[in-house]
């Protein structure tokens, strides 16, 4: 099923994988990267495949993009899919009390924040506790503040977050880390020469140094987009977990 609204943008949309059995069936929100400007969903078609055979129902969203919108647009469409997939499961015969994130890319900075920053799920009527789990393969800009506007990169961040940089460090997953926050496994590949690991590293130390659940996977040899399939076994294992947990 594919280009189901979710919203009245059209950009707004989503695609879902379900199971052979989906009764009670667990389900996992696929959000792409792009940079927060470009992507699609079709680009993860195989993901949710994926996740279909191991017994999950998979959605993958759209949102919408820069330059079009700015932050926090992006990471309001995310909450907004999170609520239709809590609100719409049993339709289709998943169980919305089973229901984790997956982002890659700037896909996991989105999925992390709307799992850290109550706000934006509250906002659709969603408890925070809704998400059982979050998976952030490669991941960007985690620890966001004022030193990313000195980087090479600082006049892309400006156009999606703003040019007044002094504010940032407000937009970052880490500082809305606390020890009620979800599992998560954190997924990096150390080619990665895209999205350099180092905010995936400082992320994780924050959310242990909060007392949350957090597994680091750091995989040698592989890069920004080779390290989705390279670490699709070990995202399974994590997902697979959390059924098994409250299965």
């Amino acid at each position: 099923m594919i280009d189901i609204p979710y919203g009245p943008h059209p950009r707004q949309a989503l695609d879902i994988y379900l199971p052979d059995s989906p009764a009670m069936a667990p389900i996992v929100l696929c959000v792409h990267g792009g940079g927060w400007s470009v992507g699609d969903k079709e680009q993860y078609a195989s993901v949710g495949e994926r996740l279909a055979r191991e017994g999950f129902m998979a959605v993958i969203a759209n949102y919408r993009l820069s330059p079009d919108v700015q932050h926090p647009a992006h990471v309001e469409d995310v909450a907004q899919a999170v609520a239709w997939c809590y609100h719409h499961a049993a339709e289709y015969g998943a169980d919305r009390e089973r229901l984790c994130l997956l982002g890659h890319s700037t896909g996991a900075y989105l999925v992390a924040l709307v799992a850290l920053e109550q706000r934006f799920l509250a906002a659709h009527g969603v408890p925070a506790t809704a998400i059982r789990r979050v998976v952030g393969v490669a991941g960007v800009a985690y620890d966001l503040d004022q030193s990313y506007a000195e980087s090479p990169v600082g006049p892309f961040f400006s156009r999606v977050f703003g040019p007044e940089c002094a504010g940032w460090e407000r937009e970052a997953p880490l500082r809305y880390v606390t020890a009620a926050a979800p599992e998560f496994l954190l997924v990096h590949g150390l080619e990665d020469r895209e999205a350099p690991p180092d905010t995936t590293k400082v992320f994780a130390g924050a959310l242990e140094r909060a007392g949350g659940a957090v597994q680091l996977l750091l995989l040698p040899d592989e890069g920004h987009i080779s390290v989705m399939m390279a670490a699709a076994p070990q995202v399974v294992a994590f997902l697979q977990a959390d059924y098994a947990e409250t299965g």
